[in-house]
């Protein structure tokens, strides 16, 4: 039999149903009569989409959760309401492309997960868009060098300096 239940401690609320000893359905945590968070349980485990929100109202966090574990699209944001990181879990570990943004909504960092692990290309840019760094990973380590580039797109050494085509071209 379902009950309704609300917890008061300080400014903050909780509230939601109990059914046969666990949490069943929507779940709600509010701060000063602030929605912080909204989510949905089934048998005692979060199951449905979660909207967690900023102090000032603004979403936070945008969360799908299959039996206890995030299972979906994720997406986190700036208090100002900006993008910031983009992924998909499944059962409970990163899978596919996960983006990470500067402000200005333009790609920071891209990079590539198998089962929680990073595996494939990861790029990092400049605010101009120019790659900034790339890296290789193979079942979460790295298989090759970082290679680093400047704001023009330019190679760097390890001083951190332009290679010269010249250099470049007597390497190879």
């Amino acid at each position: 039999m379902s009950q309704p239940f609300e917890l008061e401690r300080g400014s903050s609320t909780l509230s939601g149903t109990i059914n046969e000893g666990a949490l069943d359905g929507p779940f709600k945590v509010l701060d000063a009569k602030k929605p912080l968070a909204s989510m949905q349980y089934k048998n005692g485990d979060l199951h449905g989409p979660m909207l967690m929100m900023h102090p000032n109202g603004k979403p936070s966090a945008q969360l799908h959760y299959q039996a206890g574990l995030l299972h979906g699209p994720a997406k986190f944001f700036s208090p100002q309401g900006a993008l910031q990181r983009e992924c998909i879990y499944q059962q409970g570990q990163l899978q596919g492309v996960a983006k990470n943004y500067f402000n200005n909504g333009k790609v920071a960092q891209l990079e590539h997960y198998q089962a929680g692990l990073q595996h494939g290309e990861q790029l990092r840019y400049h605010p101009n868009g120019q790659v900034a760094e790339r890296q290789h990973f193979k079942n979460g380590l790295s298989d090759e060098d970082v290679q680093q580039f400047a704001s023009d797109g330019k190679l760097l050494g390890e001083d951190g300096k332009p290679i010269s085509k010249i250099k470049t071209w007597l390497k190879t």
